[in-house]
């Protein structure tokens, strides 16, 4: 066997093992860090009632099915589809739910993420008749994000479309948090304004779906 064969056969020894490394690196990452899944919790209903208010306290808006999760065959959107076609937008969004009951029945609330500067940023944006009725930060790990002021997203109920945070507030010391709220939040303004229609549908057979219980 030639010196250049053997080189070559332990390039590819090398290889193989850091593959091996690579791979088991990511089974140890998955085990400890599973991939993030939005799902109606007792936490998200929570910040749902508090930036859209159904008119029961927390406890009873969930237990009694006031706050509902849509899925993606409810009004038929693959929300992959929508993030690879706007992936210019530096956003996701997530999941999207919705109120069959109380004091805001018919409202529906986008779950969106951004990079932010040391972690995604995940935003909850409620919407009625087209327009923001709240909006909340529901999950980040930002260095500088006590520096954004507390009612930041106070700033944006009543709007669709578009929406300049960083003009709106100006300098605060957390550019690249705001920013990755502000992609967030556009996102799913353009989200909400495309499938209004589907989703109000979605949320009328849930209404019906809810008050045969």
């Amino acid at each position: 066997m030639t010196k250049s064969v053997l080189n070559a056969m332990k390039a590819v020894a090398v290889l193989v093992g850091i593959s091996v490394v690579c791979v088991g690196v990511l089974a140890v990452c998955n085990m400890f860090f599973p991939k993030y899944t939005p799902k109606l919790d007792r936490t998200t209903a929570s910040l749902i009632n508090g930036i859209c208010p159904t008119g029961e306290d927390d406890d009873k808006a969930f237990d009694n099915g006031y706050i509902v999760m849509l899925y993606e065959s409810d009004y038929d959107v693959d929300l992959s589809d929508f993030n690879k076609a706007n992936k210019s937008a530096r956003a996701e969004i997530l999941a999207v739910y919705c109120e069959v009951k109380g004091d805001n029945s018919g409202a529906y609330i986008i779950e969106s993420k951004a990079a932010g500067r040391d972690s995604d940023i995940f935003l909850l944006v409620a919407y009625r008749d087209g327009k923001i009725v709240g909006a909340a930060v529901k999950k980040q790990n930002e260095s500088y994000f006590a520096k954004l002021p507390d009612d930041l997203l106070d700033n944006v109920a009543g709007m669709n479309g578009d929406v300049d945070l960083v003009g709106i507030v100006g300098k605060t010391g957390a550019t690249v948090s705001l920013t990755a709220i502000n992609r967030a939040l556009n996102l799913s303004d353009k989200f909400a304004l495309d499938y209004m229609d589907k989703i109000q549908s979605a949320i009328g057979e849930k209404s019906n779906t809810e008050g045969e219980r």
